[in-house]
C-alpha cells in the first residue's frame, strides 16, 4: 500500500474503538495510589477488589479481628428466642453473620425466626440480612446509630419488644434511644472486637518502607487499634473515614480525616476516595 513501509501493522475497523477502553485501563482513577485497608481480613475483600479495580495498590493491614462473645451460652439462648420479639435490630454485618450462624446451628428453616420486623443500620447490614432470604423493614437515611433511632420515631414502638444484636463494645445509643421511645430492649451481644496482632504478610513493614497515600478506616475500632500499634504515620498519607463515629475516633487521636464517606458504607467510601484523588475539573 502506498505510503506504508514494511514491516508495518495497520489497525482498522472496530479494533480502533477499543483504544478508549485500553486508555481508561492505563489511566484508571486510582492508578499509582497506595492505599491501606485496616478492617478485618474477612471483611477487606470487597473494598480491596473495588480499589484494585480502580488501579490502586492495596495493602491490607487488619487492625482488628472478630471473636465470639464472652457469654457464648447467653448469646445462643437469646438467638433461640428471637422469634418472640416484635423487632430485631442489626447494627453491623458482623452481627448479622454471627446471629445467623448461631440461628442455623439450631434451626434448619429461616421461617423458624417467626415474624419480627427487621431493622438494619445501613445498606451493608441490610445486604447481609437479605443473603439469608429475609426482608428488611427499616433502614435509616443516615447510616449511624443516631439515624437509626430517628427512623424509629416514625414507628410506634411503645411497649414493643426489641432484640438488639450488637458488639460487646458498641455505643449504647441504639438501646438508650429505643428505650426512650418506650420500647423494651434486650441486648444480644453477638461478638467482640479485639486487636489483631498477626501480620503474616509484613504489611506494616511495607508501609514503613514504601509509605502510603491513604489509610482507610471503617469503624472507630479500626482507628483506635491502628493508633495503638504505635507506628509512625506515613509521611504524606491522609486518613479516609467511613462515617462520623469513625471520624470522631480519629480526631481523638489527633488525626483529621481528609474526607468522610457519604453514604457511610463501602460503596460510599470508594466513591469518596475517587473524588479525593480526582477532584472535579
Amino acid at each position: 500500500t502506498a505510503g506504508i513501509g514494511a514491516p508495518a501493522v495497520a489497525v482498522i475497523g472496530e479494533v480502533v474503538n477499543e483504544r478508549k477502553k485500553i486508555n481508561w485501563f492505563e489511566h484508571r482513577p486510582l492508578s499509582g495510589r497506595r492505599i491501606v485497608i485496616t478492617r478485618t481480613r474477612e471483611q477487606a475483600g470487597m473494598l480491596t477488589r473495588s480499589l484494585r479495580g480502580l488501579g490502586a495498590e492495596v495493602i491490607e493491614l487488619p487492625t482488628i479481628r472478630i471473636e465470639a462473645p464472652e457469654d457464648k451460652r447467653g448469646f445462643a439462648e437469646m438467638v433461640t428466642h428471637a422469634h418472640e420479639y416484635d423487632w430485631i435490630v442489626f447494627t453491623s454485618p458482623n452481627g448479622v453473620q454471627r446471629f445467623f450462624d448461631a440461628f442455623f446451628a439450631v434451626f434448619e428453616d429461616a421461617r423458624s425466626l417467626g415474624n419480627p420486623r427487621i431493622a438494619a443500620i445501613g445498606n451493608g447490614t441490610a445486604t447481609a440480612i437479605r443473603q439469608y432470604r429475609i426482608g428488611v423493614d427499616l433502614i435509616p437515611e443516615r447510616f449511624v446509630a443516631e439515624g437509626l433511632v430517628d427512623a424509629f420515631r416514625n414507628e410506634s414502638v411503645e411497649n414493643l419488644t426489641v432484640l438488639w444484636v450488637k458488639a460487646e463494645e458498641s455505643r449504647e445509643t441504639v438501646g438508650e434511644g429505643l428505650t426512650a421511645l418506650g420500647a423494651i430492649v434486650d441486648e444480644c451481644i453477638a461478638y467482640r472486637t479485639v486487636p489483631e496482632s498477626d501480620d503474616p504478610g509484613g504489611a506494616m513493614a511495607r508501609i514503613t518502607a514504601e509509605g502510603a497515600d491513604l489509610i482507610t478506616f471503617t469503624s472507630a475500632s479500626t482507628a483506635d487499634h491502628f493508633m495503638a500499634l504505635g507506628a509512625a504515620w506515613p509521611e504524606g498519607a491522609v486518613a479516609g473515614s467511613i462515617g462520623p463515629v469513625t471520624s470522631a475516633a480519629l480526631r481523638r487521636h489527633g488525626v483529621e480525616p481528609a474526607f468522610e464517606a457519604d453514604p457511610h458504607d463501602i460503596p460510599g467510601l470508594v466513591n469518596a476516595i475517587v473524588r479525593h484523588f480526582q477532584p472535579p475539573d
